[in-house]
């Protein structure tokens, strides 16, 4: 029974890992072509390229007598050289460097509360700002290899300390809490 239960739950994941893996990857590097570029050089070389791809396992987490394989990384963790613009987008990161990030549909005319895409103005009454502050008070005006490693559309300046600002990426609102 327990048997049973770890196959169904492996098939879930696997299932899971797949349709994420199809929509994370969707340039001239096409998702399809790097996920079987991870997979023909692991079967090859035994050895997962760790330039732009990741071993795991199929169901996506690690765990004892897993079936192990090799996935393409995140669009956060690849370079910009290695971004599958099929499914990735490039762009200006907060860095002032360009990076590998998830493709965000056009909000319309204008970026809304947290809008991070890059295709349009934030909204009137919204600017666009990095920063994420840590439990310990520090900030990270930067990002690397995470969400918050492009400007997100934020209402600063309203003098409520809003939903994603923080004292870093809004200082005007959040450092009188």
């Amino acid at each position: 029974m327990i048997l049973f239960s770890r196959r169904i739950i492996l098939r879930f994941f696997v299932c899971v890992l797949i349709v994420f893996t199809g929509l994370v990857f969707t340039s001239s590097l096409k998702a399809d072509e790097l996920g079987e570029y991870c997979a023909d050089i692991y079967e090859k070389e035994e050895e997962c390229p760790k330039d732009k791809c990741m071993q795991t396992c199929y169901a996506g987490i690690l765990f004892d007598g897993c079936d192990i394989g090799c996935f393409p990384k995140s669009c956060l963790e690849l370079s910009v050289d290695d971004c599958p613009e099929d499914s990735c987008q490039i762009m200006d990161g907060c860095s002032g460097k360009k990076v590998c990030y998830y493709k965000v549909q056009p909000a319309g005319g204008c970026g809304g509360l947290a809008y991070t895409g890059q295709d349009v103005q934030c909204c009137e009454g919204m600017v666009k700002r990095c920063g994420v502050e840590f439990f310990d008070g520090t900030c990270d005006m930067k990002g690397s290899n995470s969400v918050d490693s492009v400007a997100a559309c934020l209402p600063c300046g309203n003098g409520i300390c809003n939903q994603f600002e923080n004292s870093c990426n809004c200082p005007e609102d959040c450092n009188n809490r």
